[in-house]
Parts: structure tokens; C-alpha cells; sequence
């Protein structure tokens, strides 16, 4: 049972083969925990159409998802569209005595369609973040004290949506970013970490369009904005955390010893992360 666990958690991360896999038979799975923290209410939903290269060395081949920024009183939250729909299964199925082929196999799907596999946290009155993602079977958690993001406001003006935007750009994460924002929405919020203009970021890519996002909608329904509560989740720093994500990446074998007999020796994963750390 354990080995076919860590089978299941090691294609969660790789979609070329997560895409196939597919639960049979009469198995029964121990029910998924779920706690959740409830933050408080949406004042403003923006959803991004989410482009994005996971292979470095195929940069024709693009995926997409959509992503979400809701907006509260006291705290935004940065999360793809999918994994809120992942939740929701993971919190039903919590209750559920059992867990069958059916039910993971729900998981399994859903969890194939997550595209931006963080969730970013504002403090808005501490202008602090609180990054969640997780590798391999691992929760992690990393923050960042005051991010202050320092732009180049340059000229430039079109539309997206209805709204009139302009252009910044900045270099972050070791890539130079492009930002299109607009003043009728006075939010200094956006995808990602980015933020601290002068109004909304609509649009918004590094100049290898390795990631893209475009803002398609925005509404004023009130959503839950929530923070999962993992048991064991590692509190790590920022650098110390995209240094595992890559050794994952390089070296998975590592990480999935004893899945197979005789060892296992897994092919090196494309890693392509939105922030190039050394």
C-alpha cells in the first residue's frame, strides 16, 4: 500500500504521466485530512488566463490554466482556479469513512489540471507574504518580509478588458518582467508577488513569455478566502525552498527511494521555475 502511495504522489508531478494513470479495482485509501483557516470574504475577483512553459527546452509548447486573485478587506489570495475546485473534492471526501477508486480517481484528475501550483498570501495591512506549495509529498510554507518591488514606469498604453492600461517593467527573480496596470482599478495588487503600482495588474509576462498572465474577468462575488492548514507543513526560507523544488526536479529518484524493487531510477524532470534562484 505505501509503495503504491508513493507511486501516486511522484505522478502528481509529472504530467506527462499523470495525464494516463487511472485507479482500478477494489482498493480502499484511508480518508484525506482537510483543515482549513478561514481568513475572510472577497471584495474583488480577477481571473488570469495563465500560459505558461514547464519544459525549458520545448518553449513551443505552451499549457495553460486559469488562474484566480481574490481581494478582501485585509488579505488577497493568488491561487489557480483548479486547485480551489481540488479543495472543495479533498474537504468532501474528508468526511467519507473510505476512500475508493472512484475518489481517486477525482483526485487524480482534477489535480492533473493545476497549472500554478502555489498559493500566495497577502497581509495587506503588513504588506507581508505567506507562499504554500508543496514537493513531492511535502508541504512547504516560506514568507517575505515587506515586498517592496521597485518598477520602471515606461511609456506605453493599450486595453484589456474595458480598461485603459499602461506599462512598467522590472527585473524580479531573475527575470525582467513586463506589467500592464491600470489606474481605474487603485488596487496595487496583481499575479504572483507583483504588485505596488499604480492600479491593478492586468497583464502580465516575463520577456521569454515563459509565463504569461491576462487578466479575463473581474466581479465583485463574494468568495471565501481560506488558507490550508497542513499537519507537518516544513517553514522554510524562500531560497532554501526553490533549492529542494530543484533537486526534486533533477534528482526525484532521491526522493521516492524503495518505490520500486531494486531502486528506482527515474528520468530527470524539466524544471522551469518562475523565479530562477542559485
Amino acid at each position: 500500500m505505501k509503495q503504491i502511495f508513493k507511486i501516486l504522489f511522484f505522478c502528481l508531478f509529472t504530467s506527462n504521466i499523470i495525464g494516463q494513470i487511472q485507479i482500478k479495482g477494489n482498493m480502499s485509501f484511508p480518508p484525506i485530512e482537510y483543515n482549513a483557516e478561514k481568513l475572510e470574504q472577497t471584495k474583488q475577483n480577477i481571473y488570469y488566463n495563465y500560459t505558461y512553459i514547464s519544459n525549458p527546452k520545448k518553449t513551443e509548447k505552451t499549457k495553460s490554466s486559469l488562474t484566480l486573485l481574490q481581494i478582501g478587506q485585509n488579505w488577497s489570495k493568488f491561487v489557480d482556479f483548479n486547485t480551489l475546485k481540488k479543495d472543495s473534492i479533498e474537504e468532501k471526501f474528508s468526511s467519507y469513512k473510505n476512500l475508493g477508486a472512484i475518489e481517486l480517481n477525482k483526485l487524480l484528475a482534477i489535480r492533473a489540471e493545476i497549472g500554478f501550483k502555489k498559493n500566495i498570501f497577502k497581509d495587506l495591512k503588513n504588506n507581508s507574504l505567506t507562499i504554500q506549495s508543496k514537493i513531492y509529498k511535502k508541504n512547504y510554507e516560506y514568507k517575505e518580509r515587506k515586498n517592496s518591488l521597485s518598477w520602471q514606469l515606461v511609456k506605453g498604453n493599450k486595453t484589456i478588458l474595458k480598461y485603459k492600461v499602461k506599462k512598467a517593467i522590472i527585473s524580479y527573480g531573475g527575470r525582467k518582467w513586463i506589467a500592464w496596470y491600470t489606474e481605474e482599478i487603485p488596487i496595487n495588487l496583481g499575479p504572483y508577488v507583483f504588485g505596488n503600482l499604480p492600479g491593478l495588474i492586468l497583464e502580465l509576462y516575463d520577456d521569454k513569455k515563459n509565463f504569461h498572465f491576462i487578466s479575463i474577468g473581474v466581479d465583485n462575488e463574494q468568495k471565501e478566502i481560506y488558507k490550508l492548514i497542513k499537519k507537518n507543513t516544513i517553514e522554510t526560507s524562500k531560497e532554501n525552498f526553490f533549492k529542494a523544488e530543484r533537486n526534486f526536479y533533477e534528482k526525484p529518484e532521491n526522493f521516492i527511494t524503495g518505490t520500486i524493487r531494486g531502486g528506482a531510477n527515474f528520468k530527470k524532470i524539466p524544471y522551469n521555475p518562475i523565479e530562477i534562484i542559485d
